[in-house]
């Protein structure tokens, strides 16, 4: 249990600099010795793109072995059975049933399943198109302080999707975002910084942001870079 906790804290930077490589690299070892919570974690890491590349496959691999186990998370279960129904993966694609999994999640008040029914409701899929709902379960899912869900209420107030465009607002959300690791919330306050959008200008801490999201490999950070000669 004290390498979980080490790897817990090399994954949020408690103690110790954030290093997620270093926390899969945990997180692995005691996956592979059948720890349900490793198994979780990692699969997570695989699903978000922490400390390897993102890859939705061998993440609800993960899963699944923590599933098998009759993990205690019984919640936890649940959304990964909608996730494997949501892409197909072990099983037909059922994006209507998956929708229905993460929105009775979602009415039980758990953030990670508010944000995929905000996806679902934002993309049309599963359930019919609906930016409002989108918006109004993004925002439940960023009142909990999910990483996930503040990005995109971010993204809403910095477009002005379904509410004022308020780019102070979307920097603060992003800000938070970004202090928790997201990558995605890092490239979004980097854009800020760099053009000045909702906070000062400043090309110094717009390339710190670019690169933490960079890190974790992160796309349009990477391009970005590139683009200002920042990169590698």
């Amino acid at each position: 249990m004290a390498q979980f906790h080490l790897a817990e804290c090399y994954h949020n930077g408690l103690g110790v600099d954030r290093d997620h490589t270093k926390a899969v690299e945990l997180y692995r070892s005691l996956a592979d010795r059948g720890m349900a919570q490793a198994q979780i974690a990692l699969g997570g890491c695989y699903e978000a793109g922490e400390g390897v590349d993102q890859d939705f496959d061998t993440a609800i691999e993960w899963y699944s072995k923590a599933s098998n186990q009759g993990s205690d998370d019984d919640w936890l279960c649940k959304h990964l059975m909608a996730a494997c129904l949501y892409y197909g993966f072990g099983t037909t694609k059922n994006q209507t049933k998956a929708a229905g999994i993460f929105e009775q999640l979602a009415k039980d008040g758990h953030s990670d399943s508010q944000f995929w029914i905000g996806e679902c409701y934002l993309h049309g899929e599963g359930v019919s198109k609906d930016k409002e709902r989108a918006f109004e379960w993004f925002s439940k899912s960023a009142d909990q302080g999910n990483s996930y869900g503040q990005w995109m209420v971010g993204e809403c107030y910095y477009w002005g999707h379904e509410v004022t465009e308020d780019l102070t607002k979307a920097a603060e959300l992003f800000c938070k975002s970004a202090e928790q690791g997201n990558r995605n919330g890092q490239e979004r306050l980097g854009l800020c910084y760099l053009y000045g959008r909702g906070v000062p200008s400043n090309f110094d801490t717009a390339i710190i942001w670019y690169r933490k999201s960079a890190d974790q490999d992160d796309w349009n950070a990477i391009i970005r870079l590139k683009s200002l000669g920042k990169w590698p």
